[in-house]
């Protein structure tokens, strides 16, 4: 056999199979770099910055300017109709509980009624509506005899007094008087009627 001087040291696999050489390529390592100074972010500065920034993104992206504008309107809608209740509440219980004071807004003799031998007369005294007593006095002309005064109770939220005196005839025949409604207290007012009477 030929030596062959450039397969010198060669070594045949002793198994079959598919052996290739293998070529160990020397490491390339990155060298350690360091960097200080202004304007030179470290990677600590720049996590902390990227957190700090998602964070305000996050609130920022949360309350946009119309929400924060509906939230406001809202707030004030909300306190303008408390407002509101709270006035009505206190208009209610002032017409409740306080009332003007009693008072007489009208007098007047609305009817006559006949009897046997007389006439029923029927005065009509209008009040404001408060509580309170009224005075009056029927007065005949001409006179038969002094007046005598009179009083009525007043419940709230009544407006008017009927009030009513019969005026009777004497003997026979027919006779002609005025009937006056006076009223006293607590304001004065009057209404005067001629009746006829006939026996």
């Amino acid at each position: 056999m030929t030596e062959r001087p450039w397969l010198a040291g060669y070594e045949p696999p002793t198994e079959y199979g598919d052996h290739r050489p293998t070529f160990a390529a020397p490491c390339a390592t990155a060298p350690d770099v360091v960097r200080h100074g202004p304007g030179v972010p470290s990677a600590a500065g720049v996590a902390a910055t990227g957190a700090s920034g998602a964070g305000r993104a996050g609130r920022h992206a949360g309350t946009s300017p119309g929400r924060h504008r509906l939230r406001r309107v809202r707030r004030i809608l909300g306190s303008a109709l408390t407002v509101l209740l709270l006035a009505a509440a206190g208009v209610v219980l002032w017409l409740r509980f306080h009332h003007a004071p009693f008072g007489v807004t009208g007098v007047a003799i609305i009817q006559q009624t006949k009897t046997t031998c007389g006439v029923d007369v029927t005065g009509r005294i209008a009040t404001n509506g408060s509580a309170g007593t009224v005075s009056y006095q029927w007065v005949f002309r001409p006179q038969t005899q002094a007046p005598q005064p009179l009083n009525q109770s007043v419940v709230t939220g009544q407006h008017a007094v009927y009030v009513t005196v019969a005026v009777e005839g004497q003997g026979h025949g027919r006779s002609t008087q005025e009937v006056t409604l006076d009223v006293l207290g607590p304001a004065a007012g009057t209404a005067s009627k001629k009746v006829s009477v006939s026996c």
